[in-house]
């Protein structure tokens, strides 16, 4: 992570390498308050690097339902490209692999998309917002 953080000039400070590494170790992007508890750091320093993190481009903010924003790394560290199951209900926010099939559908449309408009894309964001199974039950 250090070789990431270098050219930023961004140091890997006793903070930084515990949220990194609780997202590095996390299969779902995480609250402020979970990643608090889990990287066993100040609520302050928290969102102060987090912050810093996401201006870098090497932490997501993931919109969740309501005000509950989420975090993980982006797609570039994780190495993973996928997409998220938002509950409307409770918040949580869950990852998805998409089929190949819906990728290049996805793929398709974009393409047709961006040949009219001009519009040079980065990256894509698909979340599917819904009920949880313990908010269907609930």
């Amino acid at each position: 992570m250090l070789q990431v953080l270098a050219p930023l000039e961004l140091r890997l400070t006793k903070h930084r390498r515990s949220l990194l590494s609780v997202l590095e170790n996390t299969s779902r992007p995480l609250t402020v308050d979970e990643l608090v508890v889990s990287a066993d750091v100040p609520m302050s320093t928290a969102y102060r690097n987090l912050a810093g993190l996401v201006d870098a481009g090497i932490v997501v903010r993931v919109a969740g339902a309501g005000s509950a924003d989420r975090y993980e790394l982006a797609e570039r560290l994780s190495q993973r490209h996928h997409h998220h199951l938002v509950c409307t209900g409770c918040g949580l926010v869950t990852d998805f692999d998409a089929s190949s099939q819906l990728e290049k559908l996805i793929d398709v449309e974009i393409e047709a998309l961006l040949a009219t408009s001009g519009f040079e894309i980065t990256h894509h964001v698909f979340d599917v917002r819904g009920l949880c199974s313990d908010c269907v039950t609930g």
